[in-house]
């Protein structure tokens, strides 16, 4: 990755300039990854809650039937 690094009078690196394809290509990689989180965090909350009932903290879950009649 060809990146340029802008500096200030003290010679510290305050920003970075990208080149355009490369930043298409960061982006694309980070909505992937995004949506890989956010699938992967609705599993955890799902493990949780099977967890939940099977040791009855919580009430019984929804059949399959009574979930799709709610959205």
């Amino acid at each position: 990755m060809s990146l340029q690094y802008i500096t200030n009078e003290e010679g510290k690196q305050v920003a970075v300039v990208v080149p355009i394809e490369e930043w298409e290509k960061l982006k694309s990689k980070h909505e992937k990854l995004a949506n890989t989180l956010e699938v992967m965090s609705g599993l955890q909350d799902a493990l949780q809650e099977v967890q939940d009932i099977r040791e009855e903290k919580r009430n019984k879950g929804r059949t399959l039937g009574e979930f799709l009649n709610e959205m």
